[in-house]
């Protein structure tokens, strides 16, 4: 602590005191006080004082006292720490306390003076509101990623970056909450799972809950459940008349902090003992007001999520019924999803229309097997043919076609002809069924593939028409999906990737935006389904997908094998640079495909380059080892290169300006000049063309 007067203030378990008895053991005659409560007097906090004077010869009374431990402090330029601060409220006592303050803002007296407390105590109020004491709060005393690990390492716990990121993100930086969660966990996947077995709720109780009124302790429990602490929300939820005041009244006392942008964090590890708290009768109360709200403002995602946690398989079979042909008509199947997995759990449906729609929601999943047992169960309610039989029919027809085309023809024109003749809708087909159906119907079939390229910028078009991106996210979605080449990826793996460094609350329900948003650019061309959801993963269907920039990746990997064949296979597309992975995209995300794909070129065009050598078309080697020069300018090996090749077709000009503009390059960017071995090699190249 380098300021005169420094104030602390934050609540309980924010390690105030720990990080006061740091300090003092780090410095050489510092003075470390620590008033109680019950030291709110005058007396006491002389007493408390006066153990620090060496010398109480003359002192009568305690104004003396204090004066004469100033003096002593300051011959020393001492730092003197009071932890608990705010506890000395009265006014007397406080008038000794301010002497401190004084003392440390006097440019005379050479004190440093350290205060921490959950609240600026009073004698001090001037100092801060007139910008003479330097403030810290919650946000400084939070610990960051590399004190988490650095109080790891202390403990004798191999770092594990996993490790050290969970601890972080579960408890906000919270010190009390980290020490406790490392005394009981090893791996990141305990650290969500062993809250139950640490001290910290009693802690909380004990220690931060004295501390906040009645109201604020309600809010922490009740946004701790929801996960929402919007103003609308809570009014309309929990009647509370003004929740933005209850935030900041909790912001300032240290429980919850905001970030640069304004944004509240509420940390994991508190949200889940807050919420611990609520009693199961009211826990559904809340659920069931909240799941209300959330279906009034169409916010089915997150409606469907309390649905989950209060079991409440009645209001998700209310979901599907009411909005299941909407969730349909927009892809939305996920949500779907959701709700079917509530009501499995819970002893399934025996509802018609909600079996109609989870029986497309299993067609579309790939489970033809629940997709027949949804519709046997809805069409045994009926005693004649009706919509779910002939829905059932007509599947199995289209699914069931390659094997016996002309049983199954007629099956599907039988069950077009109902639901023509019933104004029935198609229900939900893959792009496999639709071609199917158009054979069938003796149609055309113009379904248009998706075409990919994603150099230079990501590029989507089906035929002559291209695709919008209209978000980032977006566009590393797609692109990383393409990567994986059909294979499913993992929902949780999908979130992680496009929120690498903080996945935020609502994750889910933003992921399913980005891909909704994507489903409805491809709607007009047939293409929503080219993304298909499966058992919590999302898989691109391929047969419906050409790759435009295929031999790039080709190249890339005979690059990376050493299969010179190959890349002599494809050497047209190393002509000129094909551009950087998805343009001017520069999330962490892309970035290591972006330095994979600039070192595969690199790499293919050096091998290139060298084949021509050994073939003698020298321009054409020239040609590959300035391509290689775009994308690594600062690499000698290829300037040297470039030079020789320039030498060997009597251009010295041309190695010459090569060699000044590298030497500038280098010079301007880096501060350094090419190094001996490249000066000699460009000196011998003029050598060997003066003897030819």
């Amino acid at each position: 602590m380098t300021a005169d007067l420094t104030l602390i203030v934050c609540c309980a378990g924010y390690g105030k005191t720990s990080f006061l008895r740091q300090l003092a053991e780090d410095e050489p005659g510092s003075v470390l006080i620590a008033p109680e409560e019950y030291d709110n007097c005058p007396e006491r906090v002389v007493s408390l004082i006066a153990e620090h004077v060496s010398d109480m010869s003359g002192c009568v009374t305690g104004y003396d006292t204090v004066t004469r431990f100033i003096d002593e402090i300051s011959a020393r330029s001492g730092l003197v720490l009071i932890d608990n601060a705010d506890a000395v409220t009265d006014k007397a006592a406080s008038a000794f306390m301010a002497l401190l303050c004084g003392a440390a803002d006097s440019a005379s007296r050479g004190i440093r003076l350290v205060l921490a407390g959950r609240s600026i105590p009073g004698y001090a109020l001037e100092y801060a509101m007139n910008g003479k004491a330097v403030l810290y709060g919650i946000d400084e005393m939070r610990l960051t990623h590399d004190e988490v690990g650095e109080y790891l390492r202390l403990r004798g716990i191999p770092y594990n970056d996993k490790y050290v990121n969970a601890l972080v993100n579960y408890t906000g930086g919270w010190p009390a909450g980290v020490s406790e969660l490392a005394k009981h966990t090893g791996s990141e996947a305990d650290v969500t799972r062993r809250t139950g077995r640490t001290l910290l709720r009693r802690y909380v109780e004990c220690r931060i809950i004295p501390e906040l009124d009645d109201d604020l302790v309600e809010y922490l429990e009740l946004t701790g459940l929801i996960g929402e602490q919007s103003a609308k929300f809570a009014e309309a939820v929990f009647r509370m008349s003004d929740p933005a005041a209850l935030r900041d009244r909790l912001v300032t006392a240290g429980v919850l902090a905001r970030t640069g942008s304004g944004k509240v964090i509420y940390p994991d590890v508190m949200r889940e003992i807050f919420t611990g708290r609520l009693s199961a009768e009211r826990r559904r109360g809340i659920i069931e007001r909240a799941s209300a709200y959330y279906i009034k403002e169409k916010r089915f995602a997150e409606a469907i999520k309390l649905f989950d946690v209060s079991g409440n398989s009645a209001a998700a079979e209310r979901i599907l019924k009411t909005y299941g042909e909407r969730f349909l008509g927009n892809y939305e199947f996920e949500l779907i999803g959701y709700c079917g997995d509530i009501i499995e759990k819970n002893g399934g449906s025996r509802d018609p229309e909600v079996l109609g729609v989870l029986a497309q929601y299993y067609y579309y999943s790939g489970e033809p097997a629940k997709m027949e047992a949804a519709y046997n169960m809805a069409d045994s309610m009926f005693g004649k043919e009706n919509r779910y039989s002939v829905y059932r029919r007509f599947y199995n027809g289209l699914m069931r076609y390659e094997g016996n085309k002309e049983l199954y023809t007629a099956n599907v024109r039988s069950a077009c002809e109902y639901l023509e003749a019933n104004s029935l809708p198609l229900p939900f087909l893959h792009q496999k069924e639709l071609d199917t159906l158009a054979l069938i119907r003796e149609g055309t079939d113009d379904s248009g593939k998706l075409r990919i390229y994603r150099f230079g910028t990501l590029r989507l078009s089906v035929g002559d028409t291209e695709i919008q991106c209209k978000s980032r996210k977006s566009i590393e979605l797609i692109a990383y999906m393409l990567e994986r080449d059909g294979k499913p990826v993992p929902r949780e793996e999908l979130m992680n990737m496009l929120w690498r460094e903080n996945i935020p609350s609502n994750a889910v329900a933003m992921l399913h935006n980005v891909i909704y948003g994507l489903r409805r650019e491809l709607t007009a061309f047939g293409l929503e389904n080219v993304i298909i959801y499966k058992n919590k993963s999302y898989t691109l269907d391929m047969s419906m997908i050409v790759e435009d920039d295929r031999e790039i990746l080709d190249v890339c990997e005979a690059a990376e094998n050493g299969d010179r064949k190959a890349v002599a296979a494809h050497a047209s597309v190393l002509e000129r640079y094909w551009g950087r992975y998805l343009g001017t995209n520069d999330s962490r995300g892309t970035q290591e495909r972006k330095e994979y794909y600039d070192r595969c070129f690199i790499n293919a065009s050096l091998m290139a380059a060298e084949l021509c050598r050994e073939s003698g078309d020298r321009e054409k080697e020239l040609l590959y080892l300035k391509n290689a020069l775009e994308v690594d300018p600062f690499s000698e090996q290829i300037v040297c290169g470039y030079m020789m090749c320039c030498f060997a077709l009597g251009k010295p000009d041309k190695a010459k300006k090569k060699y000044e503009d590298y030497a500038r390059l280098i010079d301007e960017e880096l501060g350094i000049a090419p190094s001996r071995w490249l000066k000699n090699e460009f000196l011998s190249g003029f050598s060997n063309d003066t003897k030819e």
